[in-house]
């Protein structure tokens, strides 16, 4: 497997990219390798033209398909709570593949759940020196410090990270407008929001939009806004990842209506 990484996506720590403009090739080399720890042993690392070209030696056909049986049963696994079951079942595949990010998210989501954050957000970080574009690695470490650390201007880091990469992704959107609310940018989240809807009709952007309008007093747009929500997407349509948010809705607009009547 080969990668060709732009030197400016290599983060060095959390919202602190790596600068290389006063290292020698070899001392970048190095610090690459330092960054991917373990998995720096099964990979070559070239450097031009601002870009680092990584080449990841391969398993073996039959090891490779192997390690790919055990992703899916490691990810089936967790579905069904038995979380040190899939951690093992992910750490086999890493031994194989370590460069695999589909696993080593999905590890980073077991450690998530049990409350281990440091090797959560390890794991993340080693997902994106591995793939800088990967969406979800982005998404998860913004949540971690949003929801777990409190510490909302890091957590915008890699929400403006992942939108460099992905700009027509209406979930980050979604969750870089919640951020923006919380940080009371409130003329930003609004922009956000409404490019998210406009993008796919996503439940949990009609409702933080909706909340938006409350907390301003707007009770008219933002009952307008969930109505159009209903609208476009019935109940009977969401998927079950969808319920909660589409029930926090209902209630939200049966709430906005005995205000409008008092």
């Amino acid at each position: 497997m080969k990668l060709s990484i732009p030197l400016k996506d290599i983060m060095i720590a959390p919202g602190k990219r790596f600068d290389p403009a006063e290292y020698t090739e070899q001392d970048v080399i190095t610090r690459i390798k330092k960054l991917y720890g373990v998995i720096a042993e099964v990979m070559d690392i070239v450097i031009d033209g601002g870009m680092a070209h990584i080449e990841f030696r391969d398993a073996t056909p039959e090891k490779f398909a192997e390690a790919m049986k055990k992703l899916a049963k490691g990810v089936d696994e967790a579905g069904k709570s038995r979380l040190p079951e899939a951690l093992k079942l992910f750490q086999e595949v890493l031994a194989v593949i370590p460069e695999n990010v589909a696993a080593r998210r999905n590890m980073a989501k077991v450690y998530l759940e049990q409350g281990k954050l440091e090797k959560a957000k390890q794991h993340l970080q080693e997902c994106l020196q591995i793939d800088p574009k990967d969406a979800w690695s982005y998404v998860m470490l913004g949540n971690i410090y949003v929801n777990n650390e409190g510490n909302l201007d890091v957590a915008a880091f890699y929400y403006e990270k992942c939108l460099e990469h992905h700009p027509k992704d209406a979930m980050v959107l979604t969750n870089y407008a919640g951020l923006m609310t919380q940080k009371r940018e409130f003329q930003k989240a609004e922009i956000l929001f409404k490019k998210a809807i406009k993008i796919q009709d996503v439940p949990n952007a009609y409702y933080g939009l909706a909340l938006l309008y409350q907390m301003a007093g707007e009770v008219d747009a933002s009952k307008s806004v969930l109505e159009t929500m209903f609208v476009r997407i019935p109940q009977q349509t969401l998927p079950r990842e969808y319920e909660g948010i589409y029930a926090e809705a209902q209630n939200l607009y049966r709430e906005l209506s005995k205000e409008k009547k008092h």
